[in-house]
């Protein structure tokens, strides 16, 4: 996903300072809700968090209390098998692996509660037109009530165009090992 030259500062015009975390439906309370504990989007090979890799001015205090929002918003989307809410802040890539999940769902039920969440910015990053954020979210989730709450370890890529309004969107989900 991220191929080519790194830059850890904006780019000559642009700027991160106190840029808030805004998704592609362009309304930050539409942002986040969580995934189920086995994550959409495939990877290659589990990535293991490191240290942030963030350019100075950006307001990663926001940007990680909105994401927060967006994980549990993202879950409760795919509990309740909305699929337009999902399609609003996710790639389209993303989106056909989460549709071909929820379809093979069916309509079996699903409930999600997110006990505990983390976050974390590991890195964000301009290349080819494109900011890149990644985000580690780790915790406690329990998929079945009454159940005891479960580990989840996991890292989102965000990426938005450097030029426009459209916000973040989410590109890949990895299952951190």
């Amino acid at each position: 996903m991220r191929s080519g030259r790194r830059q850890n500062s904006p780019p000559p015009g642009a700027s991160y300072r106190n840029e808030p975390l805004q998704y592609a439906s362009g309304n930050p309370e539409v942002a986040a809700t969580p995934l189920a504990a086995a994550p959409f989007g495939g990877v290659a090979a589990p990535v293991a968090p490191t240290a942030a890799r963030v350019p100075e001015g950006f307001d990663s205090e926001g940007f990680l209390r909105v994401a927060k929002l967006n994980f549990v918003r993202l879950q409760a989307a795919n509990d309740a098998g909305d699929i337009n809410d999902i399609r609003e802040f996710v790639s389209p890539e993303l989106f056909a692996e989460i549709k071909m999940q929820m379809d093979e769902r069916g309509k079996a039920a699903q409930q999600t509660d997110v006990v505990t969440l983390n976050a974390e910015v590991l890195e964000v990053t301009t290349e080819a037109g494109r900011h890149i954020a990644s985000v580690h979210f780790s915790g406690m989730i329990r998929e079945e009530a009454g159940a005891v709450a479960a580990p989840f370890n996991e890292i989102w890529n965000l990426s938005k165009p450097t030029e426009g309004t459209q916000g973040w969107i989410i590109a890949g989900i990895q299952q951190v090992s």
